[in-house]
């Protein structure tokens, strides 16, 4: 399990897709119809050479999420979850490794209408804690058809990712 600061600083890091082995300085593809992708990517800093998931799924229903998982054999730790219309229920107990951003938050039940961002909060199941997106730094707080490509860049700016998108957008 990571400590609170190991996280942020995990998800501070430079990260690149890579394929095959192959790290990707630009990613072009195809918009899909319904979002079921997920990218690996790779950072580095002087000690490590750390994995990640970074995966984006939809559904017909309009539901949105987009995580980033750090991946070792053993914990495949979430770093961050965005949900767009979907439900959580934040843990009622807090503890001293609770940010104090949370402790509004406990116990709290999120409704579908409700979008709200996880992070990685020590002591707890991965991405247990929640708070509404009206309180996070993530600049879209709302989903709708125009915006989804936007959401899917700034997720991308969000957890530093260095390789370049290039989505084309489907054709309706």
């Amino acid at each position: 399990m990571f400590t609170n600061q190991e996280a942020e600083y995990l998800l501070k890091l430079p990260k690149f897709i890579y394929e095959k082995d192959r790290k990707l300085l630009e990613k072009r593809f195809n918009e899909p119809f319904i979002w079921n992708i997920q990218f690996g990517l790779i950072a580095k800093d002087e000690e490590n050479i750390y994995d990640f998931i970074w995966g984006i799924w939809q559904s017909e229903k309009n539901l949105l999420k987009m995580s980033l998982h750090h991946q070792d054999d053993e914990t495949k730790t979430g770093l961050f979850r965005i949900d767009y219309n979907s439900g959580h229920i934040n843990p009622a107990k807090l503890t001293d490794k609770v940010p104090k951003k949370f402790h509004p938050f406990a116990g709290k039940r999120f409704s579908i209408k409700e979008h709200h961002v996880h992070y990685h909060v020590e002591g707890y199941k991965s991405l247990a804690w929640a708070l509404p997106i009206a309180f996070d730094n993530f600049p879209y707080k709302n989903l709708n058809a125009s915006n989804i490509l936007d959401i899917v860049s700034e997720f991308g700016n969000f957890i530093n990712l260095q390789t370049k998108l290039f989505i084309n957008k489907k054709l309706l």
